[in-house]
């Protein structure tokens, strides 16, 4: 089970006021990275027809995630990373500046999509991404975090979603 102490912690990283919730002790533990992917899962009664990794955390697990249900993978990149014509984007604002992202249209029209990142803090990036996954026609949009700042509004911007986190602090 992972549990907060498998995190190592950073006071005022990226910037002042900010706790930053490091993943490396959970990726260096083929153990504790194989509970994080398995607690990642979504419940068995889920209907899941891709899985999309937000840049660049989530990439790391969704792509095991995905194999696992047996389905493929849609990658949310930071604007100007993803090629193609074909593309949503959007905007949003987080805690220490904006975020722009971009996903391939035909990756996510009609699919129910399991959307997999590491932290949920205030809600902003992940309510981006599921507004351009419903812009695009997804036909459902859940989420799966690694960690939660619960003390934030991040479950509150994604009501009416089905959420689940591996730790709440």
């Amino acid at each position: 089970m992972i549990t907060l102490e498998d995190f190592d912690t950073y006071p005022d990283f990226p910037v002042e006021g900010i706790l930053f919730y490091d993943i490396a002790p959970i990726l260096a533990s083929p153990e504790r990275f194989r509970e994080a992917c398995i607690q990642l899962m979504p419940p068995r009664d889920a209907r899941v027809d891709i899985v999309a990794g937000v840049d660049a955390r989530g990439f790391i697990f969704a792509p095991v995630v995905a194999q696992t249900l047996d389905v493929g993978m849609a990658m949310v990149r930071k604007a100007g990373k993803m090629p193609g014509v074909d593309l949503l984007e959007s905007s949003t604002e987080i805690e220490y500046g904006s975020r722009d992202l971009a996903v391939s249209a035909g990756s996510i029209e009609g699919r129910h999509v399991l959307v997999i990142d590491d932290v949920l803090a205030t809600g902003g990036t992940a309510r981006a991404v599921a507004q351009m996954l419903e812009r695009g026609g997804a036909a459902s949009v859940r989420f799966s975090f690694l960690i939660e700042i619960g003390d934030l509004p991040g479950r509150e911007a994604l009501d009416g979603y089905a959420v689940s986190s591996v730790v709440v602090v």
